[in-house]
C-alpha cells in the first residue's frame, strides 16, 4: 500500500472516531440575552444565589402622661413621675435564615445530541431542583431537594395594657351648697335669716386629683387591715387574691398622677439579597429614626481561584460560595454576627458532565459528590 492510500485510510478511521464521539454529547452556554439558540433538543439550568431572611424582633416603650400629672409633688410628694408623652424603640432580637433561590444572571442552556451510536452509552440524567438549579447528574440516592422560599415581609405585633385611664371616667359631679344670709331690722331689733341653696356642678381637675389621692390612702389603708388581720377572720387563700385586686386598684390610681408604659413587641420580617456592589444596607427604619442596617464581609476564601471558567464540551457550570461575615447594627452598635456562605459572591467553574455522578448541594450549588466511571 503506497504512502497516500496509508494517509487516506487514516484519515477514513480519525473521521469515523469523531463523529462516533460526538454522538451523545451536550454543549452547556450562558443565556446573556435572548438570541440564545433553543432550537435543539435542551433545557435551562440556573445557579442558585443566596437570600438573606432577616428576622428582627423590636419593642416599643409609649410612655403617656397622666391626667393629674401636674398636682403629683402636691398629693404624692413626689418628682419621679411622666412629665411628656414619648415612644422609644429597642431591637431585641435578630435572626438571619439563609435561603436560595434561582440567580437570574446566571441561566444557562443545556443542548442535547439528537443523535446517538448503536454502542454508545447513553445521555446522562440531569436531575434539577423545583427552582431550577442543579441537584444531581447520574446520582439520585438520598435525594435531597430543598424547598422553595416564599418571600414575605411579614409583621406580628403583641400588645399588653391600653392607653387608657379608667379611672379619669369617675363621677363628674359634687353637690355645692351656697349660705345666703339675709338681714331684717324691725326698729330696734336686727334679724338674721340663713337660707342654703344646694347645687351641682363639674368638679375641677384639682378636686378629681384630690379625689383620687383620698383613693389611694384608703387602698392602702385597707391593704394594711387586710395583711395584719384586723378584720379578725380567716380568708384562707382569698387573702392573696383580695390583697392583688387592691394592689391592682391602687397601681390605677396611681397612674393617674405617675403615668404609665404601655410596651408592643413587634416581629417583622425583612429579606436581603447581597451583590458584589450591594454589601451593606438598611433592613429596617424605626420612627424614631434609627436603622437596622446590614453589612456582609467577604472572606475572601475563593480569591485566588480563576475568575472565568474555560469552556469545554461535556462540562458543567457550577459556582463555588465564598465565606462572608454577615452583621447586624443598631444604634452605631453590632448586635449579631454570623458567618456564613453567600453563593453570588463565589467564583464559577466548570466538571466534567461525561461518564461521571455528581451530586450538587441544594443550598450552595457547590459539588458534594464526584465519581468518574
Amino acid at each position: 500500500m503506497n504512502k497516500p492510500s496509508i494517509f487516506t485510510a487514516l484519515l477514513s478511521g480519525m473521521l469515523i472516531l469523531l463523529s462516533q464521539y460526538s454522538f451523545g454529547q451536550f454543549t452547556v452556554v450562558q443565556v446573556k440575552n435572548q438570541n440564545v439558540n433553543t432550537t435543539g433538543n435542551g433545557f435551562y439550568y440556573a445557579l442558585p444565589q443566596t437570600v438573606l431572611k432577616v428576622n428582627i424582633v423590636y419593642e416599643k416603650t409609649r410612655k403617656i402622661r397622666g391626667p393629674f400629672a401636674d398636682y403629683t409633688q402636691e398629693y404624692l410628694g413626689t418628682k419621679d413621675y411622666i412629665k411628656t408623652n414619648s415612644n422609644n424603640y429597642k431591637v431585641l432580637n435578630v435572626e438571619i435564615l439563609p435561603e436560595v433561590q434561582a440567580d437570574p444572571s446566571q441561566f444557562y442552556y443545556v443542548t442535547l445530541s439528537d443523535e446517538k451510536a448503536k454502542d454508545e452509552a447513553p445521555l446522562p440524567a440531569f436531575h434539577l431542583t423545583p427552582f431550577g438549579t442543579l441537584l444531581a447528574l447520574d446520582d439520585m440516592e438520598n435525594k435531597s431537594i430543598a424547598p422553595v422560599p416564599a418571600q414575605l415581609d411579614q409583621t406580628f405585633i403583641v400588645m399588653q395594657g391600653d392607653d387608657d385611664f379608667h379611672y379619669q371616667a369617675d363621677y363628674h359631679r359634687k353637690k355645692k351648697v351656697d349660705t345666703v344670709t339675709r338681714r331684717i331690722s324691725i326698729d330696734t331689733v336686727n334679724i338674721e335669716q340663713f337660707l342654703f341653696k344646694t347645687s351641682w356642678v363639674d368638679k375641677t381637675p384639682e378636686d378629681k386629683a384630690d379625689e383620687a389621692a383620698r383613693r389611694i390612702a384608703d387602698i392602702r389603708n385597707a391593704r394594711f387591715n387586710l395583711l395584719t388581720g384586723y378584720q379578725e377572720i380567716n380568708y384562707g387563700e382569698s387573702m392573696r387574691y383580695m390583697d392583688g385586686q387592691l394592689k391592682n386598684l391602687e397601681n390605677q390610681y396611681l397612674e393617674l398622677f405617675l403615668g404609665k408604659q404601655l410596651k408592643t413587641v413587634s416581629s417583622q420580617t425583612v429579606y436581603f439579597t447581597p451583590a458584589s456592589d450591594k454589601m451593606n444596607g438598611n433592613l429596617l427604619e424605626l420612627p424614631d429614626g434609627s436603622e437596622v442596617k446590614i453589612k456582609i464581609i467577604p472572606r475572601g476564601v475563593v480569591s485566588k481561584l480563576p475568575a472565568k471558567p474555560q469552556e469545554k464540551l461535556n462540562s458543567l457550570y457550577y459556582r463555588i460560595p465564598e465565606e462572608a461575615a454577615v452583621e447586624i447594627e443598631y444604634d452605631d452598635e453590632i448586635i449579631f454576627r454570623t458567618n456564613m456562605l453567600i453563593n453570588q459572591l463565589g467564583v464559577i467553574t466548570t466538571i466534567p458532565g461525561n461518564q461521571t455522578r455528581v451530586r450538587f448541594d441544594p443550598l450552595t450549588g457547590s459539588v458534594i459528590k464526584f465519581v468518574r466511571e
